[in-house]
């Protein structure tokens, strides 16, 4: 059945589409191309399918130009729609950024005066731990040789530790209250650091008045010692390391602290030098003082360069006076048996008429250490020590010392 629908439709093509020959003439020749059935045909198809996919894609791309219209009308919508609100978001933004840095304006300023107080505030702190500890003493007492600070006599209530001090409440919640907290907390501390310095430094004022030496004098050697770390420069490149507006006053009140602090240290580096300790080990009794007297073996007036102790104790342990190092352990003309130690800063003590030598010179010595026994060697009329104490080679009295060391452990015995 399939094959007689096909042979019906040759047929009727066979009818429509004859074989037909196409005759050409060219230089007397006679050519002649045959047209078939078949050709004719497919050349019909290939037409008709040509004929088809042009108008298909013609229909396709002017609908396609359509809808890319229609595309781009409603992209050019949303484009204005999203400019509108863009620009609408950025007026909204500008108005809260204005609004938001107007408020921040008037808080910017006490911001950074509160940070600068605090780094400066911190660099205070750091120096005040350095050089005294944690607590504020102000006044000083010795103990195994260090300088350490109690109640002043004129104040004999110790002073609060630093995490004692009474500071400002921060239980607030606007920013403005908690930095005006904050400083309010910084100015407390602040107080109590400038009091304690200020303290401190007086007790250490009058330790050397008692013993007659000139503060200025003492400052002066000991800026030029090694052991005391040079001399002193510039607060705002030596104890903070960066420059302080001493326009601003926060900065000029802590460079002023700062400089009472290093003032102080300077003062008990050479107060940690004195020989201030009772150079006899138990009780003794004070003879010929420092001055003037009748020379014993002569029965003149002379000048007496030293202190005499008696003890009552045989050979009574002679001690140091202070730290420092035996510059001479030996037989002196005059003296006896003597120990002579150099305490650095221009003093020096000198223990003389003793029995026995317990040290070697170049041995360092602390402050009650042992370094002899008392005797009655040399230009002596009795077992005694006689003991002298010297600045830049000057005798001073030690009697001065000794009320300055009493002084000292009076005021380490205050509650």
């Amino acid at each position: 059945m399939i094959s007689g629908v096909f042979q019906k439709a040759w047929d009727i093509a066979e009818q429509w589409f004859p074989s037909r020959q196409i005759y050409h003439r060219s230089e007397g020749q006679v050519r002649y191309f045959e047209l078939g059935t078949q050709l004719q045909v497919g050349v019909l198809a290939g037409a008709v399918v040509l004929t088809g996919w042009l108008c298909f894609t013609t229909v396709s791309v002017a609908f396609h130009g359509f809808r890319m219209s229609q595309q781009y009308a409603e992209m050019e919508r949303i484009r204005v729609e999203s400019s509108r609100m863009v620009s609408e978001a950025m007026a909204n933004e500008a108005a809260t950024q204005a609004m938001f840095e107007s408020q921040v304006e008037e808080f910017r300023s006490t911001a950074t005066e509160f940070q600068s107080r605090h780094q400066t505030l911190s660099q205070l702190i750091q120096l005040v731990e350095d050089i005294d500890g944690d607590e504020y003493d102000p006044s000083p007492a010795l103990e195994g040789g260090r300088l350490l600070m109690a109640a002043a006599p004129a104040d004999p209530t110790p002073r609060r530790a630093r995490d004692e001090v009474s500071l400002a409440n921060l239980d607030v919640v606007e920013p403005e209250d908690r930095v005006n907290a904050l400083i309010n907390q910084q100015d407390a501390v602040l107080s109590e650091a400038e009091d304690a310095a200020e303290a401190r430094l007086e007790n250490l004022r009058a330790v050397l008045r008692l013993t007659g030496l000139s503060v200025e004098d003492v400052l002066a050697r000991n800026r030029e010692s090694e052991e005391s770390g040079g001399p002193l420069f510039s607060i705002a490149s030596t104890a903070f390391g960066t420059e302080l507006d001493m326009q601003d006053a926060f900065s000029s009140r802590v460079a002023r602290i700062a400089t009472r602090l290093i003032e102080a240290r300077e003062i008990e580096a050479a107060v940690m030098a004195l020989p201030l300790a009772v150079p006899v080990d138990g009780e003794y009794r004070e003879t010929s003082d420092f001055g003037p007297r009748i020379d014993p073996f002569t029965g003149r007036p002379a000048f007496h360069s030293g202190q005499d102790f008696v003890s009552a104790t045989w050979r009574a342990p002679i001690l140091a006076a202070g730290p420092g190092r035996v510059v001479y352990a030996g037989w002196r003309s005059g003296y006896g048996r003597t120990v002579e130690i150099d305490h650095g800063y221009g003093f020096m003590t000198r223990y003389a008429h003793l029995s026995a030598i317990d040290v070697r010179r170049g041995d360092d010595v602390l402050v009650g250490q042992e370094i002899g026994r008392m005797g009655s060697t040399g230009r002596s009329t009795a077992m005694h020590l006689h003991y002298e104490v010297w600045n830049d080679r000057q005798t001073l009295d030690p009697e001065r010392f000794l009320r300055a060391g009493q002084y000292v452990q009076q005021t380490q015995r205050l509650p």
